[in-house]
């Protein structure tokens, strides 16, 4: 399966769908590039991923990092749960939460 990086319906945040592995994270980097130029906050919705692997990890850091170098706040709401296994199995689950 494919992933999608999109607004939601009510463009308030985006919305991840499908699978986030290693063949589809760096086609769902693109997208966030091209989604989240717009937004002052980066709120991003996993509800309906699919599918995970260590790779997502990778992906979440180098939002982070988007975001800080970009001067936006982001957050990551409704990881699945094996997702946030692995980060904890990784010791960066810290890095998946977001600072005040």
């Amino acid at each position: 399966m494919d992933v999608e990086v999109s607004f939601d319906n009510s463009n308030q945040y985006i919305q991840v769908k499908g699978d986030l592995t290693s063949k589809t994270v760096m086609s769902a980097l693109k997208q966030f590039s091209r989604e989240c130029k717009t937004l002052p906050k980066w709120v991003i919705d996993f509800t309906q991923v699919t599918k995970v692997d260590s790779s997502a990890i990778a992906m979440l850091i180098e939002l982070k990092r988007n975001a800080l170098k970009n001067k936006k706040s982001i957050s990551f709401i409704y990881l699945p749960a094996a997702l946030l296994k692995i980060a904890r199995l990784s010791q960066v689950e810290d890095l998946l939460k977001e600072k005040p």
